[in-house]
């Protein structure tokens, strides 16, 4: 296990700091650890930035014969019953 000690500013109506320490198991602070030498930044933004990552994952666009589409997450298929029961909910 690694142990990273590391401080955050938070930006709203107040700016503040905080400190704390992530306990991470060795794979995952060496994904950090890589990850902020390969963008030249602190320990402390990796981990903000690949847990903002996780948390607000970035629509993936494919292109198929030139035309952008959204390449989204399997789950549940939306069908014409699904919206036909949706519209009479709402009347």
């Amino acid at each position: 296990m690694r142990f990273f000690s590391f401080g955050m500013k938070h930006q709203k109506a107040h700016t503040y700091e905080m400190r704390t320490t992530v306990k991470l198991d060795d794979e995952a602070g060496e994904i950090v650890r890589l990850y902020a030498d390969s963008r030249d930044i602190s320990v402390s933004k990796a981990i903000s930035e690949l847990v903002l990552q996780a948390v607000n994952p970035k629509m993936r666009i494919k292109y198929i014969d030139g035309i952008p589409v959204f390449d989204v997450p399997r789950g549940e298929m939306i069908t014409d019953e699904h919206v036909r029961r949706l519209i009479a909910e709402e009347l």
